[in-house]
């Protein structure tokens, strides 16, 4: 039992950090979008939203197989 809770608090950690490095990967794709023009830019101001949904989902999976038991 203490194992998953020690799996579960690691897995909102890591869901924590990666949700605190959105305003970097956001700053980071805005400075390479101002490159870019059409299809390119569009796609690349896309990265941050994409960046949240994967962290999401990652977390959310691990939680899923640690509450259903492995």
């Amino acid at each position: 039992m203490a194992s998953k809770v020690s799996d579960l608090f690691m897995t909102f950690l890591l869901m924590i950090i990666g949700l605190a490095l959105t305003p970097t990967v956001a700053s980071s794709t805005t400075t390479a979008a101002a490159a870019l023009d059409g299809a390119a830019a569009t796609l690349v101001a896309l990265v941050p939203l994409f960046w949240v949904v994967i962290v999401l989902a990652i977390g959310i999976a691990a939680i899923y197989v640690q509450m259903k038991g492995k």
